[in-house]
């Protein structure tokens, strides 16, 4: 039987198996047992808000931490503060963002009765919020605030260097050698190998001495004088409250960062967690172990603190790259054929179903149509546009200054790599994405070693229109025809910023522009700044996502245009859905503004396969928008999940066990394996490829709704069909998918990490 058929004839049975194995903890009769009166809080639910806080309340009281996975605008933190209110927490300590902390407040005052609630920001806050004497306490943090400590200076004691005998030693200049001591047992601070360490070295990290233990460090008083209020709580007011609740929680999934430190610390002070977020994955398994192990009990039990390969090796997607060695010779001088070969492990974007395991007993998902019934269709498109091959006599065209700055960088990259640096990677990227839409300033690369120039590419005119520029203002006459403001991002504000020259042009054409940066105004401010700017007047707002995405409510900017895409899917999801929220009364139109044939083309088909990776532990299994650009990818275990979730007539009545089943599905394995992509890595799979041309329809195509979003990634080349139209128009991710073709790959999970639905 073919793999297909298996899984049209038997859908049903292999679903009935999967609830069986893994029974809901909150269902229908669980909602009518629980015992949550929702009628104690101080507003209704809207729609599955109501399921939500039943089941959050009922996580709180069997486990020690839960999750909660809301798309954005759903009311997160609503359900958030409700559901600890009904499931008996009467302490709590929330942290988030510091731009939320006074959203939170109203929040928490609109939900809760009787609540007491008090903003920390020190000690003493702190010790005041000790004594609040409600029947309900929430306690709100910033997250900087919780990882933010005083600044700190190395501790030692100079002495003279004597040998034996008490003969001062002297260094190769003849001075008096003088060493740095420690100031409580005068022991020599050394290093592991018993060299002196220099003061450059004691002020780089704190350290103990060797010989007693004490520390190496004191408190410079020049600087703030604080102590972290997450290490305060665990030193001081361990158990104290019942509940953390962390917001934004994707924020603190970094190995080594301070904010993520101090979420771990507070999480052991308060024993239970409920941790709240828009984007759970960030398209790799390795952006959920530290999460994961920080707020889950379970992780800690399975898995050890450095288990990080160990996870990415059961739960993700590893390619070996393997390359010949150029520099390596024969043992013994004589000529032969043998080769030497190096080969690398790389994580690749994608995760195996079994990481929903770690989720599906502790998590709440909530989706945004299911809160809001009505909710107006949100939709995506790519507007891809050529590069300008026009020019004057005499001077270069867009399009040639773009390729020639990508061979020149691409040979120096090459180079560095031959050598074993890999120096210039960040430099290449970077140039080549910001170079075609700052093409009206010179692009230099410079060698950071040597200070050689290896690329320049010269300043355009700038009293030019360029492509995605008359792309850009042509999109937004068309929406301000049909009286809908235009939300624009921009990912480079800083170093190559191109806010002014995207303000030029637009206020050129006519229209009136506001740019927000990060200095503009205070973060808790900016939605009041831009609501001032909207009763202003204002047509088009320009800003960085990074400052809007999260906490902020942008429904008066129906239309939102991409002008540049931020490559991280958590910044890229977030901020996308800040026009698309409960109150939005149009249709809300996402664009993406690419140009054709250019780095930026291929680095949104990474972004695609990250999406699809961060959706799929949501349970989504897109087949169009954004998420689908990449198409199935060759995933097998995507297109698994798509049989099973598709209507069908279910089982054809034929008498085999489930464990039958399996087992003569195995004999069908050839099958699977020919939706994964067959091939061999060269030595170019370690270097972004030349960019190809997207291949799109010659005419406008509506694009469809994204009522569904992605499960797996992998890899999709942005190459051209035979027969495909030329560049330039809009183009639906359907269509795109359809014609794009597969990239040479040799990716599979490790045995440990294959499908395991239906084992006991």
């Amino acid at each position: 039987m073919r793999l297909a058929d298996f899984l049209d004839s038997y859908r049903d049975a292999i679903t009935d198996a999967v609830v069986r194995t893994y029974p809901p903890l909150y269902d229908a009769e669980t909602r009518r047992a629980c015992g949550f009166d929702l009628r104690r809080l101080l507003r209704r639910p809207l729609g599955a808000q109501a399921d939500a806080i039943r089941a959050t309340a009922l996580s709180l009281q069997r486990q020690a931490g839960t999750i909660v996975v809301g798309e954005m605008g759903c009311g997160k933190s609503y359900c958030a503060a409700a559901a600890a209110y009904l499931a008996g927490c009467r302490r709590v300590f929330l942290l988030c963002p510091p731009h939320l902390v006074r959203k939170w407040r109203r929040e928490i005052e609109r939900t809760v009765p009787g609540a007491r609630i008090a903003i920390v920001r020190t000690l003493r806050d702190l010790e005041r919020a000790r004594r609040l004497g409600g029947s309900v306490e929430f306690v709100i943090c910033s997250r900087e605030q919780a990882k933010l400590g005083y600044r700190w200076r190395p501790a030692a004691v100079t002495r003279l260097a004597r040998g034996p005998g008490g003969a001062a030693v002297r260094d190769e200049t003849g001075a008096v050698a003088r060493l740095h001591c420690c100031p409580s047992c005068f022991a020599p601070i050394v290093d592991d190998e018993g060299v002196p360490l220099a003061w450059a070295d004691l002020e780089r990290k704190k350290r103990r001495c060797d010989a007693c233990g004490g520390a190496l460090w004191e408190a410079d008083r020049t600087g703030p004088r604080r102590v972290p209020l997450a290490d305060y709580l665990l030193r001081r007011m361990r158990g104290h409250f019942d509940l953390l609740i962390v917001d934004e929680v994707h924020e603190l999934k970094g190995k080594g960062t301070a904010q993520g430190l101090a979420g771990a610390a507070l999480a052991e002070a308060c024993g239970k967690t409920l941790v709240l977020t828009g984007t759970l994955l960030g398209g790799y398994a390795s952006t959920l172990f530290h999460l994961l192990y920080r707020f889950s009990p379970a992780i800690r039990a399975e898995f050890a603190h450095g288990d990080e390969a160990k996870w990415v090796a059961r739960y993700g997607y590893l390619a070996r790259i393997t390359k010949r060695d150029p520099d390596a010779r024969a043992d013994d001088g004589r000529q032969s054929k043998r080769r030497t070969y190096l080969t690398r492990v790389v994580e690749k974007p994608g995760v195996t179903p079994p990481i929903l395991f770690h989720l599906v007993g502790n998590t709440v998902f909530l989706r945004l149509r299911d809160v809001a019934k009505h909710l107006p269709t949100y939709k995506e498109q790519v507007l891809l546009v050529p590069l300008d091959e026009a020019a004057e006599p005499d001077e270069p065209s867009q399009a040639h200054c773009y390729r020639q700055l990508a061979t020149d960088l691409r040979s120096a990259v090459q180079q560095a790599l031959r050598a074993g640096s890999k120096r210039l990677l960040g430099t290449y990227l970077q140039a080549l994405l910001a170079y075609p839409d700052a093409c009206t300033r010179e692009e230099t690369v410079l060698d950071p070693r040597s200070n050689e120039v290896l690329a320049h590419a010269p300043a355009l005119p700038e009293d030019r229109l360029y492509p995605k520029e008359r792309a850009l203002v042509d999109l937004v006459r068309r929406e301000r025809g049909r009286g809908r403001r235009v939300l624009v991002y921009a990912t480079h504000t800083n170093l190559r910023d191109i806010t002014p020259r995207l303000r030029s042009v637009l206020e050129r054409a006519g229209f009136r522009v506001a740019v927000l940066k990060a200095d503009t105004v205070p973060a808790e401010r900016r939605e009041d700044w831009v609501a001032a700017r909207v009763r202003e007047g204002l047509d088009i707002l320009v800003t960085n996502p990074r400052l809007v995405q999260t906490g902020l409510d942008l429904v008066d900017f129906p239309s939102v245009v991409w002008a540049e895409v931020d490559y991280s899917v958590y910044v890229l999801r977030q901020a996308s859905r800040r026009s698309w929220r409960i109150g939005q009364r149009h249709p809300v139109e996402v664009t993406f503004l690419t140009y054709a044939g250019t780095l930026q083309a291929e680095a949104l088909a990474l972004v695609a396969a990250k999406t699809r990776a961060s959706l799929m532990v949501e349970g989504e299994l897109p087949e169009d928008g954004l998420a689908a650009l990449d198409g199935d990818g060759g995933d097998v275990y995507l297109a698994l999940a798509r049989r099973l979730a598709e209507p069908g007539e279910g089982s054809d009545g034929r008498a085999h066990s489930l464990e039958a089943l399996f087992a003569e599905a195995r004999r069908s394995e050839d099958e699977a394996d020919e939706l994964l992509v067959e091939g061999d890595w060269n030595e170019e799979a370690e270097m972004p490829r030349e960019p190809t041309p997207f291949p799109v329809r010659s005419a406008p195509v509506e694009p469809g709704p994204l009522d569904d979003l992605p499960l797996f990634a992998t890899d999709r080349a942005l190459s051209p069909s035979a027969n495909a139209p030329p560049v330039g128009k809009v183009v639906t991710f359907a269509e795109l998918a359809q014609l794009l073709r597969p990239r040479k790959r040799r990716s599979r999970p490790t045995p440990e990490g294959q499908l395991a639905l239906f084992s006991s």
